[in-house]
């Protein structure tokens, strides 16, 4: 059954021109089609809009309706199977069903929703949006949070369903799960056949093509243009300075070669500028971490946390010294976050047992996984005491348009959120880094950015991350906390 966008164009109030402009799709919904593009080219928002969210011009038809993930829960501290099908009533035994295949345990539906791991609370919402087997699924980073176990478990999950549309910046993931794409360029949607790496060589041989067609039409417009000046030069003196017919004549002739030769250019700089519209970028990032010349930086004994009698993880050791990049790895609902968020405040509400080192005068930064920012940049910069001109420009080298310097952080997409987290983390002169999950929701590019800066200035780094081809690239250490 087709979904068919017409004429489509969106905008906010905020951005100086369309997110979207005449528009004009067919989807299949028996595709497995996968959504990508750089943050903030609209991909949650065309999500939105399918889901008429959100008031645009144009027609969007289908037969069929949609479900998005993750979708909001009213009473999240009530049981699972209680919460949800207070949103969306679903049968006991299809959820039941589902969950078994996303490997839940069997009582988690009656467990306190908010009290779950990220990764279970993903898998819980997923389960619940596949009970309905006529909708067309509308998955917005479904793999954030999962570990890598989970993403292979939802990977194999989704295989066996008939059709969704999928938003992620995993690239095996997408491998995995997707048979379209449709990518959101810079300049218009295109719609490939085939998985993500199928999509990525295309992209690669069109760049490929327009640079170097842009290469060869630079150096043609720069020597006709030169011809055609040299030849009008040459036509006018001639004309100016002999009253001989037939040199009049071979100057007018030259003359009108000269004109031809400027249509040329004209040609040529037209076919130019089609060029190039696509193409992405990406500079260098810079950070602002200090050396710590007493080592270790921070050194762990025996730690654990724990909630009543039940530990979060077994007790753990490690030291990290200065210029170490040290990861943090574990399955879902292991303490990672927990552990983090401890050695940062010092603060937990359960039961504290080992000993942590570190000086009280070390200077940290952090990145958490959930934040609440609000208000201006230039507000929320004074707010956190950090150079404003080297926030924005960290803003801008992550990929963020200048107009959206003017939109209110609590208006922003979740990647354009993720990208002031991280701009304000570069931009604290700190001595120890703590980012959980530092990959989520931001795009490719952002992901090779980050990896390359990491290998330049070697700050010494704790970190969470489910991605093994980033831990594998950027970590010295590695600590796995077991259960």
């Amino acid at each position: 059954m087709p979904i068919t966008l017409k004429d489509v164009q969106f905008s906010f109030d905020e951005l100086e021109k369309p997110l979207f402009e005449q528009v004009n799709l067919v989807l299949d919904t028996q595709w497995r089609l996968g959504l990508v593009g750089r943050n903030g080219r609209g991909k949650t928002t065309l999500l939105k809009l399918l889901m008429n969210d959100y008031a645009y011009s144009g027609t969007i038809s289908s037969t069929t309706a949609f479900r998005y993930f993750p979708q909001k829960l009213l009473h999240p501290d009530w049981p699972v199977y209680t919460a949800i099908d207070e949103v969306m009533p679903i049968e006991q035994w299809k959820f039941e069903r589902e969950c078994q295949l996303l490997q839940l345990e069997k009582d988690i539906i009656w467990q306190p929703f908010e009290q779950l791991s990220g990764g279970e609370q993903t898998k819980i919402l997923l389960a619940a949006l596949f009970c309905d087997e006529a909708s067309y699924v509308l998955l917005d980073e479904p793999t954030n949070h999962l570990d890598a176990q989970g993403r292979a478990l939802l990977a194999t999950y989704l295989k066996t369903k008939k059709g969704y549309l999928v938003v992620s910046h995993d690239r095996h993931f997408l491998d995995e799960v997707i048979d379209h794409v449709l990518a959101i360029e810079r300049s218009q949607l295109v719609l490939y056949k085939g998985n993500f790496s199928t999509y990525r060589q295309q992209k690669a041989q069109q760049d490929h093509y327009e640079l170097a067609q842009n290469k060869r039409l630079k150096a043609e417009i720069h020597r006709l243009d030169r011809t055609a000046k040299e030849k009008a030069q040459w036509a006018a003196s001639k004309e100016a300075s002999s009253h001989d017919a037939q040199v009049r004549a071979d100057a007018a002739r030259m003359m009108k070669r000269s004109k031809a030769i400027e249509k040329r250019v004209a040609a040529q700089v037209t076919e130019k500028t089609k060029l190039l519209h696509n193409i992405e970028s990406v500079s260098n990032l810079t950070m602002n971490c200090l050396v710590r010349h007493r080592n270790p930086v921070l050194r762990v004994k025996n730690l654990t946390l724990s909630y009543g009698d039940v530990p979060l993880f077994q007790p753990i050791s490690f030291e990290l010294y200065q210029g170490e990049q040290l990861a943090i790895t574990g399955v879902n609902g292991s303490g990672k976050t927990a552990l983090l968020a401890y050695l940062f405040t010092k603060k937990f509400d359960g039961e504290v047992t080992g000993e942590v080192l570190i000086s009280p005068q070390l200077t940290m930064s952090m990145v958490k996984q959930q934040y609440e920012y609000a208000g201006t940049l230039k507000a929320f910069a004074a707010e956190q005491k950090i150079d404003y001109t080297h926030f924005l420009t960290n803003l801008r080298v992550l990929g963020m348009e200048r107009d959206v310097f003017n939109v209110p952080i609590e208006r922003m997409s979740a990647g354009q959120k993720k990208k002031v987290a991280f701009a304000k983390s570069l931009g604290q002169p700190a001595e120890l880094y703590l980012w959980d999950e530092p990959l989520n929701y931001l795009d490719i590019w952002n992901q090779q950015q980050i990896e390359k800066m990491l290998r330049h200035y070697k700050p010494t780094l704790l970190f969470v991350e489910h991605d093994p081809q980033f831990i594998d690239r950027v970590a010295t250490k590695i600590v796995e906390l077991k259960r």
